[in-house]
């Protein structure tokens, strides 16, 4: 007989949902940018504090490198399980660009994060510019700077101890 009431108080601590941030319902993802746990309604950026004030701070430099035109990083839920997150930035270069004009070719990331016995899925949209994508198989502009400094590198390493 005690054991069965051990049993049945143990199991009601263990089934503790995660909460959200915003609203205490059941939260269902973490944002990629302050880790905290949301809902998804308040998943997208500016449905949360934390991004959302960030975000409006940064509304002046969130523009579009060759015309100008405002950006908006987004991320959004399809399902309880499946988010989407945009940052609107060139993976090449990383600087800010619209999607409509300047984005040459776009790619997705998908991670699947474990949290206990469920599962989130997020997509991370992948964008390159003009420049970056055809740079995209060494990382673009700074893959490209990285690749040629390491290797630049290397050989003077080499010329140097070879030559006495």
């Amino acid at each position: 007989m005690q054991i069965n009431t051990e049993n049945k108080h143990f199991q009601g601590n263990v089934n503790v949902a995660r909460r959200c941030h915003e609203c205490n319902e059941e939260a269902l993802g973490r944002c990629p940018d302050c880790h905290m746990c949301f809902c998804q309604e308040h998943f997208p950026k500016q449905q949360h504090s934390p991004c959302a004030e960030k975000q409006m701070k940064l509304a002046q430099t969130q523009v579009c490198y060759v015309c100008g035109i405002p950006v908006y990083p987004s991320q959004w839920s399809l399902s309880k399980t499946t988010h989407y997150v945009d940052q609107s930035t060139c993976r090449g270069c990383g600087r800010y660009i619209c999607d409509d004009l300047h984005t040459r070719s776009k790619d997705e990331d998908v991670v699947i994060s474990r949290e206990g016995l469920r599962g989130h899925r997020y997509q991370y949209v992948k964008r390159y510019c003009d420049m970056c994508s055809p740079l995209r198989g060494v990382g673009g502009v700074k893959g490209l700077a990285s690749t040629v400094t390491i290797i630049g590198t290397i050989v003077a390493a080499v010329f140097f101890y070879i030559h006495p």
